[in-house]
């Protein structure tokens, strides 16, 4: 099986790291005891991969039960149980609002299909607690993302500065602040900014498909297996030169790990019509390569043979090594028509004006030139590798 190696995180937590190398193991189940040998700084640079990985509360989850447990350090102890025990309050008090908004919506008359983080907790983790999520991501149909937004602002939420357009975005952000808690709800009418992976599946067929999770009401339905796994894989690939090495960042892998172990035949079946169908078979064989690395995942072998099958490179593999630029290249070749290209390529580069305006702090429409400049200057150097990084919602972000 071919493994994709990725560039080492911000923090310096790469995949061949002591750190990272640890993280895996237990997660595999084969709890080590403490590394005798550990350098003084490998305690803080655990709980900090912890963190940075989204893993923390299944770590604790993990390694609590362990004989060693006792002998390892009490900071990274009491870190990992003081991280677990904030995951189960806001997971409470999360599940709560989901719960909430999801009686709002169908009271205005929305259908909702549950995506990624939110789903996966309830339908594939021991506890929900144990996958920790920043927001909600739901899909609606395309022709309801007025009604939902009305009905989301009556129950308090309200939408942050973002670039939005017919093109650059397909979904939109809401956050409600309770106390101290933040809610944030991502509305998608379709299931990935990508030009490529947004045309996967729509609402309907993920709709028909989908699944129910009760914990969260009788309104509340999930992706069903074979579109959770695929979906799974091509957010890691829309993150993995967005963000460097995030797009392996262990909880995603683990959401891949999980879904393919509960796999049944017929859900493989369906899993490997949908990648031929909506040519995701590379970008899927890599998510594999990367989840059996991590955790050994066991995955048909009559499966990984079909999905290395095809002589020609999809279109969808240049997420798997490609630039920014060469991504937004790729999102152009994907619209059928000129017009539409030429459309994103504008939203892309000349967002609203309000959104820049907000976005640099500006008092005046009269700086707008200079502010695109500005802009521009901003994008040629995050997509060339040098100069200052300014962060946008072009690729849709799941949870820590």
């Amino acid at each position: 099986m071919r493994v994709s190696v990725r560039a080492a995180s911000p923090t310096g937590i790469g995949p061949d790291s002591d750190v990272e190398r640890l993280l895996r193991r237990i997660l595999r189940g084969a709890i080590p005891p403490w590394p005798a040998s550990a350098d003084i700084t490998l305690e803080q640079r655990f709980l900090d991969a912890c963190r940075e990985h989204g893993v923390a509360a299944l770590v604790h989850h993990r390694a609590r039960t362990a004989p060693d447990w006792p002998d390892w350090p009490a900071t990274v102890r009491a870190g990992l149980a003081r991280e677990t025990a904030m995951q189960s309050a806001l997971d409470m008090l999360r599940e709560e609002e989901v719960v909430a908004v999801l009686e709002g919506l169908h009271a205005a008359g929305i259908e909702t299909v549950l995506l990624k983080g939110t789903a996966l907790a309830y339908s594939h983790y021991a506890r929900s607690s144990l996958r920790p999520r920043c927001d909600t991501d739901l899909l609606i149909p395309p022709e309801k993302r007025k009604v939902a937004a009305r009905a989301l602002e009556a129950m308090g939420y309200r939408r942050p500065n973002a670039v939005s357009g017919r093109l650059v975005s397909y979904q939109d952000g809401f956050h409600r602040i309770d106390g101290k808690v933040a809610h944030v709800v991502d509305v998608h009418w379709r299931i990935n900014n990508s030009q490529i992976f947004a045309r996967a599946f729509g609402f309907d067929t993920a709709l028909a498909r989908s699944v129910p999770v009760p914990q969260l009401g009788p309104h509340a339905r999930a992706l069903s297996p074979p579109h959770a796994l695929l979906l799974a894989c091509m957010h890691r690939a829309a993150h993995l030169r967005a963000d460097s090495a995030d797009g392996n960042r262990l909880v995603w892998l683990y959401d891949v790990h999980l879904l393919a172990n509960a796999m049944t035949p017929e859900g493989w079946l369906q899993f490997r019509e949908l990648c031929v169908v909506t040519q995701m078979r590379q970008v899927s064989l890599d998510a594999f390569a990367a989840a059996h690395r991590a955790f050994a995942t066991a995955l048909p072998a009559e499966l990984l043979a079909e999905l290395a099958a095809p002589a020609r490179r999809e279109l969808s593999a240049d997420y798997l090594d490609a630039g920014p630029a060469r991504i937004l290249l790729t999102d152009l070749r994907a619209l059928v028509s000129w017009r539409d290209r030429m459309t994103l390529l504008r939203e892309t580069c000349f967002p609203d004006a309000r959104y820049v305006l907000a976005q640099y702090g500006a008092r005046t429409r009269l700086a707008l030139p200079w502010w695109y400049l500005r802009r521009a200057i901003d994008g040629i150097g995050r997509w060339s590798g040098v100069g200052p990084a300014r962060v946008e919602m072009r690729v849709d972000a799941d949870a820590p």
